[in-house]
């Protein structure tokens, strides 16, 4: 009955999904289970933690994502893949060559998994781990170490995401345009959570439409305060495994403003 079942699953993944690296991925799967490790997506959250981000904030970003990966919400949307899984890395960003993989690739399945990243997470935070990075920001740089994270997943999936994180516009390095292009040139799909306080807002999020994000049904979100953050990144995370958020832009980008006290509907 299991292998019913698995046969089943397969065949319909096969049939439903529609990009050529999905076939290939359920193809190898389906022929040998245990010679490929897949996941449905692997993702890369990309910290911002240039000097304009200040230790309370540091803090907000870390808990929000513990938060976003523990609730029953994005671990029911985890379980509903095709596969039931997910490859997730995350890594912190600031100037000078300066990033840091605080979680290596994990796969989550569970809530047991999710745990054991927000456990790292929260010992990052607490041993202070930031302490190396420089005050500018420089996004091409988030944008060239993710998709360097990417590529070196030990888990092969049919959709990459790279989920850069920050407060600013560049101020440092190279145009971050340059670095988007070429992530997009290799399947990468690039989404912003901008978390700007008040006229910064539509700066940031005018700059990250244009030399940030990209690939089908890219999106930014901004958070106009604080309690609004959490919320935010867990409707980020829901919205890339549920593939939905679609706009109508030619291809497929847009933003989203996050309502600053409006709680997720179950």
């Amino acid at each position: 009955m299991a292998m019913i079942r698995r046969a089943f699953r397969m065949l319909a993944a096969a049939a439903l999904l529609s990009t050529g690296a999905a076939h290939a991925v359920l193809a190898q799967t389906a022929a040998n289970p245990d010679a490929v490790r897949t996941t449905d997506i692997n993702m890369v959250v990309a910290l911002d933690r240039s000097e304009s981000v200040d230790i309370d904030e540091r803090t907000a970003q870390a808990e929000s994502l513990a938060a976003a990966l523990t609730d029953p919400r994005f671990v029911a949307a985890v379980r509903a893949g095709w596969l039931g899984r997910i490859g997730i890395a995350v890594m912190t960003w600031s100037s000078f060559n300066r990033t840091q993989v605080v979680v290596p690739w994990t796969v989550i399945a569970g809530d047991a998994d999710a745990a054991g990243i927000v456990a790292i997470l929260r010992e990052y935070q607490a041993s202070g781990g930031d302490v190396e990075h420089r005050p500018q920001t420089d996004i091409a740089l988030a944008l060239g170490a993710g998709a360097e994270l990417l590529a070196a997943a030990p888990f092969q999936a049919p959709k990459q995401i790279l989920n850069v994180i920050s407060d600013g516009i560049d101020n440092f390095g190279r145009e971050a345009f340059v670095d988007r292009d070429e992530a997009l040139a290799h399947g990468i799909t690039i989404n912003g959570l901008v978390h700007a306080r008040g006229a910064a807002i539509p700066i940031v999020e005018r700059f990250f439409e244009r030399q940030v994000i990209g690939g089908p049904y890219a999106f930014v979100l901004s958070t106009p305060t604080p309690d609004s953050f959490t919320t935010a990144m867990l409707r980020k995370m829901l919205l890339e495994i549920a593939a939905a958020g679609r706009s109508s832009r030619p291809d497929g980008s847009g933003s989203v403003k996050v309502p600053p006290h409006r709680p997720l509907r179950g």
